[in-house]
């Protein structure tokens, strides 16, 4: 084993080419330039945070179409609207509920009679149907 080592010892295994540090400083040079100069972006490049921007608008926007109200019930509203239909008109308040053809409200009287007579919830869960 000691023979191994002395065989080695004296011998240099790496080696450099000829004229490497020679041409070094010249190569470096050259790369710097290139980076310098500015690169031409594409089209695609330029648009690709906007795509993805968009496809994560059209996932929501799929989730909340399709896969949302699969997890409620879509008959709550109904089965809501028919018990109060039905207990106005045991009441004797079938009525009202009638509509001539001179009733005429303006845009603040239909304001005030959504946000007294109906909830936030019942407004929310209708735009979804």
């Amino acid at each position: 084993m000691d023979n191994f080592d002395d065989k080695y010892k004296k011998k240099n295994p790496f080696s450099v080419p000829e004229e490497y540090f020679g041409h070094l400083t010249d190569q470096v040079l050259e790369r710097i330039r290139e980076e310098e100069k500015p690169q031409k972006v594409s089209f695609v490049n330029l648009l690709k945070p906007y795509m993805g921007l968009a496809a994560i608008f059209l996932l929501a926007f799929l989730i909340v179409q399709f896969v949302v109200p699969h997890f409620i019930d879509g008959n709550k509203m109904l089965k809501k609207a028919s018990t109060e239909i039905v207990a106005n008109t045991e009441e004797g308040v079938a009525d009202d509920l009638v509509l001539d053809g001179s009733f005429n409200p303006t845009s603040e009287e239909i304001l005030e009679y959504l946000s007294t007579e109906v909830s936030d919830y019942d407004l929310i869960y209708a735009e979804l149907y």
